[in-house]
């Protein structure tokens, strides 16, 4: 078989031999060298986006007129913590956070609105509780509020402190 090559052709399988065996060799000592201390790999680091997305969300919430407080969790969640006596104040925390995608933050699931009490009793609070995907399409009129309310989840607590009447 080798007679039958041309000259050129013999070249070529001699030059592609010697680069097969000098890559073996190499890998070999690659194999055979005692590792290095390896050195720590840079990660990007990312900015902290919580602060200023916490501060949107409040924004947010006083272009509703809505006084509150907004916290973002590290689960993905945001909680909106009303301080009026208006229960339907909690629609407000919801158009809010279906505002805040648009403007780089979220879109945070749960929301979690807590607010007075429909019975106005002292202390007693009222958290609801509504997955993104539900508000995004009440946001967005693909739902009415009776379906919102209908998917929210619902639970009262009283506030340390406060004694009920």
């Amino acid at each position: 078989m080798w007679k039958t090559l041309s000259p050129r052709q013999r070249r070529v399988l001699i030059g592609l031999g010697l680069t097969n065996a000098i890559l073996l060799v190499t890998i070999g000592a690659l194999a055979l060298a005692p590792a290095s201390e390896a050195s720590p790999i840079a990660t990007p680091h990312l900015p902290d986006t919580t602060i200023a997305c916490r501060t949107t969300a409040a924004q947010a919430l006083a272009d509703h007129r809505v006084a509150g407080t907004v916290a973002l969790r590290a689960d993905g969640s945001i909680d909106f913590t009303l301080s009026g006596d208006d229960p339907a104040d909690a629609w407000d925390a919801f158009a809010a956070s279906a505002e805040l995608p648009a403007q780089g933050c979220g879109p945070y699931d749960p929301i979690r609105v807590d607010v007075a009490d429909p019975s106005l009793t002292p202390g007693l609070r009222l958290i609801v509780e509504a997955r993104w995907i539900d508000v995004q399409a009440w946001a967005q009129g693909r739902i009415d509020d009776e379906t919102l309310s209908q998917r929210t989840a619902r639970s009262t607590y009283t506030q340390p402190g406060s004694i009920p009447h």
